[in-house]
């Protein structure tokens, strides 16, 4: 087969000789060059062929059109063969900069405010295209999100966007840094900061979501889930992966909030020796953590990691001069979402904890951390100078049925 279709028979001339040919002699045309094998011997060439790739065969030139027909953009249409449409409108990704591909309907819908695409809130109407699946119950249907923080969540569109205007032209997306926000949450005391990056050597987008809230020392066990976890959904209010529960992320955090030092209290002689001894010795702003807390946590299933920090912050929130700078517990969440291609993304798709994928961030990532690599292209002096280690050491993955992580 490759003898037949890198020899002209008449004259013995090869594809190389005859992209040498003189600029004024007549190209070989197409038809001739495919007449070359009989039509049982393509049968068995497109049989070794996906779907989508076959109908890409037949969408490249007017050649492979008249030997394949419309046959296989039609064969697309087949619900099995929903992954391979797919595929195949991913070709056409780059010359429809108005548009946006829909994975509810397999199809690219026009863009409703070209350029001007916002991240807004989740509760907050925000349509980007006009779909028919809008609304709809079925789960199979709904738009793929990735959970920021409480109340918070990136649309995958949202990603396609950023992803296509770092890789096609800026008329095709939004610019990555308009994803990028600062808020504060409505129902508790925490703010939180998002950022977006693109790394550059794979081509991937990167998120840190940085959140901090004043907390207060010695909580016990109530006020300890009443500052971390959200009534409405029981989640934490800083940012977390499908696989917080399984593990030591929340142990640490609870863990880093009993270091920070409780004020003097009680009464009798006992506060008068303890006064003394505070006024004597009095414990650094600074507040140290411990081997079990400080470290970077890496979760072992998506490409996560957390930095747990209790920092000395301004409260202007607080009329009182005296309380004017409290410690507040940071957390850090760095997460890299994949290439913006598909939901099924193994990274995007790591991080949500859907479509059953299987991924080990140890091997993906090897030694380079992603906050490393968020923190260099910015500023290469703010890289975390911490050893990271696994979320999740004994492999636990008990879910709502464990009870560490309340």
């Amino acid at each position: 087969m490759l003898h037949a279709l890198g020899h002209e028979e008449d004259n013995g001339q090869t594809f190389i000789q005859i992209q040498r040919r003189e600029p004024d002699e007549p190209a070989v045309p197409g038809e001739q060059i495919l007449s070359k094998l009989p039509a049982t011997l393509w049968s068995v060439i497109l049989s070794y062929l996906p779907p989508s790739d076959t109908a890409s065969l037949s969408f490249s030139c007017k050649s492979y059109h008249g030997l394949l027909g419309t046959v296989p953009w039609k064969t697309l249409n087949d619900p099995s063969l929903y992954r391979d449409r797919i595929n195949f409108l991913l070709y056409l990704d780059s010359t429809l900069p108005y548009h946006l591909l829909c994975f509810a309907c397999a199809t690219f819908h026009r863009r409703l405010d070209r350029g001007q695409e916002s991240l807004r809130p989740t509760n907050i109407s925000n349509p980007l295209f006009t779909c028919p699946y809008a609304g709809s119950s079925d789960s199979s249907k709904k738009i793929s999100r990735t959970r920021l923080t409480s109340g918070r969540t990136l649309p995958f569109p949202f990603a396609q966007l950023a992803m296509r205007a770092y890789n096609y032209t800026s008329d095709h997306g939004i610019p990555v840094d308009s994803l990028s926000r600062r808020y504060r949450d409505r129902d508790s005391n925490w703010s939180h900061q998002t950022r977006y990056a693109i790394n550059p050597e794979t081509s991937h987008l990167l998120v840190r979501v940085v959140s901090q809230a004043f907390a207060a020392p010695g909580l016990p066990p109530a006020g300890l889930r009443q500052l971390l976890y959200s009534r409405t959904d029981f989640n934490p209010y800083f940012s977390v992966c499908a696989h917080w529960r399984d593990g030591l992320l929340l142990p640490s955090v609870k863990c880093a909030l009993s270091h920070i030092p409780s004020p003097v209290s009680g009464g009798g002689l006992k506060r008068i020796q303890d006064e003394a001894q505070y006024r004597l010795h009095r414990p650094s702003a600074m507040v140290s953590l411990c081997s079990n807390c400080r470290p970077l946590r890496r979760c072992p299933e998506c490409p996560s990691e957390y930095l747990i920090e209790v920092k000395m912050a301004e409260d202007k929130s607080d009329p009182d001069p005296t309380k004017l700078f409290k410690q507040a517990l940071v957390v850090t969440r760095w997460s890299d979402l994949g290439d913006g291609t598909t939901p099924w993304n193994l990274e995007w798709a790591a991080c949500n904890g859907e479509w059953g994928v299987e991924y080990n961030s140890f091997e993906a990532l090897g030694n380079r951390a992603i906050s490393g690599t968020f923190e260099g292209m910015f500023n290469p002096d703010a890289i975390p100078g911490q050893r990271v280690v696994s979320m999740n050491p004994n492999g636990e993955k008990l879910g709502e049925k464990g009870h560490n992580w309340y």
